[in-house]
């Protein structure tokens, strides 16, 4: 796959605390990537190196496969934390003044406007703007010159339910044309409708990366079977049905392939000399496995 933004141990300290913990990160080009994890995780840290806000410590960075960083650099949308606006201006003038760096016509900042929801909002100053109307203006502002890839941060902190609705469709309808996305947010209901791959921060460090098609597979139902040995009983279990598929935690083993009548899994275990404590049937839904990652 091609990455746009690939690390090797990045990190980044503050005295003897290390915020960003030799982080290795993967975001493949057309990617919808959440980051995920509590508050003070390290996500912002980690966002802010990407854009050269601040320095690593240690480690190595790609952009769009190069080492140029600057360069690359400029192929970026970015909203960290909440946008800096001029108060005193509309959302018009503010486009404006960010455009500078990339001269747009105004016939396009006012796509851009109608694009986020702000296409009608007329004189009003940004200083009277609702957190939702900041947000959607952030957004804008961090589109301007096309970038391929855009990195938010909590772009739907605080919004109301209507709010989270617009962005999560507007990013949906930009990823459509071809924007990649790096995503960080704590709620991780939201970020599970739309991300396609996910990162998951605990204390500085990047604990998983995986994909949505690989966390719907470990979130399935599973049949679990208490043993007085695991590694014993998957290789009988595997011996008597190949087609299985079996992993084993501690004095577990999980069994995700659909089996018609589990009493003979019973059966063939005491058979062979295996002691069976208990067997039920279980699952893991999306939250519990942030939850259980994120600790």
């Amino acid at each position: 796959m091609e990455y746009i933004i690939q690390t090797d141990s990045l990190t980044k300290n503050f005295g003897s605390k290390a915020a960003v913990d030799k982080v290795s990160l993967h975001v493949g080009k057309g990617e919808i990537y959440g980051l995920i994890g509590k508050n003070g995780a390290g996500k912002t840290t980690l966002m802010r190196l990407l854009l050269g806000l601040s320095n690593a410590n240690s480690g190595e960075m790609k952009l769009f496969g190069s080492d140029n960083l600057n360069n690359a650099r400029r192929s970026i949308g970015s909203l960290i934390e909440e946008p800096a606006l001029y108060k005193n201006e509309t959302a018009l003038e503010n486009l404006r003044r960010f455009a500078i760096l990339v001269p747009t016509p105004d016939e396009d900042l006012q796509k851009l406007l109608e694009l986020v929801g702000l296409g009608d909002v007329g004189k009003k100053k940004a200083g009277r703007f609702s957190l939702g109307m900041r947000q959607r203006l952030g957004l804008a502002i961090a589109l301007l010159g096309n970038p391929e890839i855009m990195i938010l941060d909590e772009p739907i902190n605080g919004l109301d339910p209507a709010g989270i609705k617009e962005i999560r469709d507007i990013i949906l309808e930009l990823n459509q044309k071809g924007v990649t996305f790096l995503i960080s947010s704590h709620l991780l209901d939201e970020l599970g409708r739309i991300a396609t791959k996910f990162g998951i921060m605990a204390d500085g460090v990047l604990t998983d990366e995986i994909t949505k098609e690989e966390l719907e597979a470990r979130s399935r139902a599973f049949l679990k079977v208490t043993v007085d040995d695991s590694q014993k009983a998957a290789g009988i279990l595997a011996a008597w049905n190949p087609t299985l598929k079996i992993d084993t935690e501690g004095n577990e083993v999980h069994i995700t392939t659909e089996i018609e009548d589990t009493s003979e899994v019973v059966l063939t275990l005491v058979n062979a000399g295996v002691r069976v404590y208990e067997m039920r049937n279980e699952s893991i839904n999306l939250e519990d496995f942030f939850i259980e990652r994120l600790g």
